[in-house]
């Protein structure tokens, strides 16, 4: 691990700042340092440890970009005014703190997309025949779709979605490690760089072994994989990028890919429903198709989710219970998300998804992209291609592997009556999550529930950070 904090102080970046403020003049020292740390395969392996390991972060998804900020805005909480996230949740985005957990998040993803784009600078310089096997196009396709992925998440956050003005100004799409300003692409045009990025890391990652049992080499045994940028990650994220410009039948066709080659499996019962908590797969981790390691998550956690949160608790209220899971709906409260998801600490009850006992099977794992988001997006296409027999059926499998096989949906719905159930499930499935919120974003939605404040893109669209508007001459 210590290769890749060098690597982030060798990448000095501005460490207020964005991705495209006055950097610091690269030393010829530092590029020494660089050519000598990326003339190893083992450097280019560390060097994406390093990114990995700043994404999960609290001003990433160890906290903010999960459970944390954009949770709150899907209004998913029941929040106490007193509370660290109250002013978040009237989307007081002036409110200093609030600015402070945007700006580092921005910082943050800039930083990585900094250091990603220096690996590949030296990978094209490299010769491939210095790493073993398809090491070369794994780690490539790996920093391609890493690159793809962060500027995807900015883009959700820093501009409109494409059904409000696919031609306003969104977010540099960063690809090179320079000292120049980036200047911003519209949405449109960052969405085609980040589809880019993706079809050319499905590319490099066909030989990626996520499926295979053993590959003989540690990086790249199925446990780490899931930890990794994989192939379907890659085409993961090209689902949700075509689902957010509204291209439903490329976003069908990539989600589809993901559930057809049937390398994940649904939660066992059994774990599921185990009675010790420390055996319990709350996260349904053979359902993830891209998560990272969050260390000492307990120590992320506890403070929100437990009796120590006091006005910071970030759980809803048990009349959100009560509607985000139908509990008093033809006994639809056997739901494994509502029965095993919740638990009491003294004589309130949290949301315990997270929660991480000592010794736990399950501990420390944040999942980023799930098995369930495929078959939501392939059956919103399903819809809209006027087959609701195949959507209902995709959102069945779901609903029986959540305990819900004795209440399928009729295959007589509406299209309309299809979509909220799309839109229900969403609801159950993510919360704790972060991608609710981008569900009301890239519908329009006119009002989040929840909220008094008409959805629109004072609401949907965080403003870039000071040091970028200052420094980038926005």
């Amino acid at each position: 691990m210590k290769s890749h904090y060098r690597l982030f102080l060798l990448a000095l970046f501005i460490a207020t700042t964005s991705a495209c403020s006055d950097w610091l003049e690269v030393l010829p020292k530092s590029r020494v340092l660089a050519n000598k740390h990326f003339d190893t395969e083992q450097g280019y392996a560390d060097q994406l440890t390093g990114v990995y390991t700043r994404m999960t972060s609290a001003a990433l998804f160890g906290q903010e970009l999960t459970f944390g900020l954009r949770e709150v805005l899907a209004q998913n909480y029941n929040l106490d005014v007193s509370g660290s996230y109250y002013r978040a949740a009237q989307y007081d985005y002036a409110d200093a703190g609030v600015k402070a957990r945007i700006t580092n998040a921005w910082s943050e993803a800039y930083t990585a997309i900094a250091n990603l784009n220096l690996m590949l600078e030296y990978m094209e310089e490299i010769n491939p025949a210095k790493f073993s096997g398809d090491n070369y196009a794994i780690y490539k396709g790996e920093a391609l779709g890493l690159r793809a992925f962060l500027h995807f998440e900015l883009l959700r956050m820093f501009a409109p979605a494409p059904a409000s003005n696919p031609g306003a100004p969104a977010i540099p799409y960063v690809t090179e490690y320079a000292t120049s300003v980036t200047p911003l692409s519209t949405v449109s045009q960052a969405l085609d760089l980040v589809i880019a990025d993706l079809n050319a890391a499905v590319e490099l990652l066909k030989s990626d072994p996520l499926c295979l049992a053993s590959s003989g080499d540690a990086y790249l045994e199925r446990p780490a994989r899931a930890r990794r940028f994989n192939y379907y990650a890659a085409r993961a994220t090209l689902a949700r990028a075509y689902l957010w410009r509204g291209d439903l039948e490329n976003a069908r066709v990539h989600a589809e890919v993901v559930i057809d080659d049937a390398c994940f499996s649904w939660v066992h019962y059994t774990a599921a429903m185990a009675a010790n908590i420390n055996e319990r797969d709350a996260i349904y981790k053979n359902e993830h198709i891209f998560r990272l390691d969050i260390v000492k998550m307990e120590d992320v956690v506890k403070p929100y989710v437990t009796a120590t949160a006091g006005v910071n608790k970030l759980s809803p209220s048990e009349v959100q219970m009560d509607n985000i899971y139908e509990v008093s709906a033809a006994a639809l409260g056997m739901d494994y998300r509502y029965v095993y998801h919740y638990a009491y600490d003294g004589s309130e009850r949290y949301h315990s998804k997270f929660w991480q006992p000592e010794g736990g099977t399950y501990n420390d794992m944040m999942p980023l992209a799930r098995l369930s988001e495929m078959y939501y997006i392939a059956a919103e296409a399903w819809v809209e291609r006027d087959s609701i027999v195949r959507a209902v059926g995709l959102l069945n499998t779901v609903r029986d592997a959540r305990g819900l096989s004795n209440y399928p949906l009729a295959e007589t719905l509406t299209p309309l009556q299809v979509k909220e159930e799309i839109y229900k499930e969403y609801r159950k499935e993510t919360l704790g999550e972060g991608q609710l919120f981008y569900y009301y974003k890239r519908l329009n939605y006119p009002v989040i529930p929840g909220s008094a404040r008409p959805g629109n893109d004072a609401i949907y669209v965080f403003p870039l950070p000071d040091n970028e508007v200052e420094f980038g001459n926005r």
